[in-house]
């Protein structure tokens, strides 16, 4: 099972609020020279309406670092998939083959439309499936060739530089029926947020379902959780009700995004995962935020926290993304006592 981590733009969490930049390449640094000396095996770099450009942030990842991997958020609509697909390819071939890009639809119709986007949710969902054929089609290389689809047009695309190994991994997220459907037809890595067992099995076994129906074999499963980790099941725990102490009574922000629905339901989640068969689960600070945190959230000593992440992989989860809530201290510990258990 390989461990993923997440790179922040600057040092804020949902305990400390915004930080005094939102942007701080320092900073970033050593959280990415920490991913790379613990054995992390890629790092996201996100990316919404607001944010720095993931892309050339990369770019200086995959030079600070010797073999860390990157997973580049990338929304389709602004960026010709042709040019992103050379973009990609340079960036892989200049880094020996560590670049990924994980495609992003966004549930937030209000959030894209800051980026000019005007598309349905269920439009943007079928101009990703096209981009991603596209992307593919660039990278196998060969001769030029013409495009007329529902979203792209194009005469004569070609490449002049390909991956290193012919391809780069796509990364795919979304829930909803156009989300898994098109997930399990196209992507190399299926990417969700972590819940309940059974919730995560369900979803596990409808990406099976949709790839099945489109004669592909199931991609990888990446689930994305945060961890309060410790020394032992105990300490872990006392933090865990220490942090949504904070959170609670600070009133800081929540680093999720998404519409007033999407809120509700991570609440009503966060609820259910306190009577779940699942022992570490823990939805705190999603409850404390309202709905405004993504942080469902794993709470243990490492021999418990390593017990829980092999129960998802025993579901089908192949690899999880683990963030804590203190940024650089957290991902040294992840680093230290979880990635050696989950090897």
């Amino acid at each position: 099972m390989n461990v993923f981590g997440l790179l922040p733009y600057a040092d804020e969490t949902e305990l400390t609020g915004p930080a005094a930049s939102a942007f701080d390449p320092a900073f970033m640094r050593r959280m990415a020279e920490a991913f790379d000396r613990h054995g992390y095996e890629r790092v996201l770099i996100a990316q919404s309406a607001a944010s720095p450009d993931p892309m050339l942030v990369a770019a200086s990842v995959l030079e600070w670092t010797d073999r860390l991997k990157v997973m580049i958020a990338h929304r389709p609509g602004f960026v010709a998939p042709t040019m992103a697909a050379r973009m990609l390819a340079t960036l892989d071939r200049m880094s020996g083959g560590r670049a990924g890009v994980h495609i992003i639809t966004a549930t937030n119709d209000a959030e894209t439309q800051g980026d000019g986007d005007f598309l349905t949710k269920e439009q943007r969902y079928h101009r990703s499936r096209e981009y991603v054929g596209l992307l593919r089609r660039i990278w196998a290389g060969g001769e030029a060739f013409d495009h007329d689809g529902d979203f792209y047009r194009t005469r004569g695309s070609r490449t002049l530089i390909r991956p290193v190994d012919g391809t780069v991994p796509i990364f795919w997220g979304g829930a909803s029926g156009l989300g898994v459907q098109f997930g399990g037809e196209c992507a190399d890595c299926y990417a969700l947020a972590g819940g309940t067992r059974a919730t995560v099995a369900r979803l596990v076994g409808e990406v099976r379902a949709a790839a099945a129906a489109a004669g592909r074999d199931c991609p990888r499963m990446l689930m994305s959780i945060r961890v309060v980790i410790a020394e032992d099941d105990g300490a872990a725990w006392a933090r865990a009700h220490e942090i949504a102490g904070k959170v609670r009574a600070g009133a800081r922000i929540g680093l999720g995004s998404g519409s007033d629905a999407s809120a509700a339901r991570r609440v009503a989640e966060a609820a259910a995962a306190r009577t779940a068969d699942d022992p570490c689960l823990w939805g705190g600070v999603i409850e404390a935020t309202g709905g405004t945190s993504h942080a469902m959230a794993l709470v243990g000593g490492p021999d418990e926290l390593a017990a829980a992440l092999r129960a998802y992989q025993a579901i089908g989860v192949d690899d999880v993304l683990l963030r804590g809530f203190d940024n650089l201290a957290d991902a040294d510990a992840v680093g230290a006592l979880l990635v050696p258990r989950l090897g």
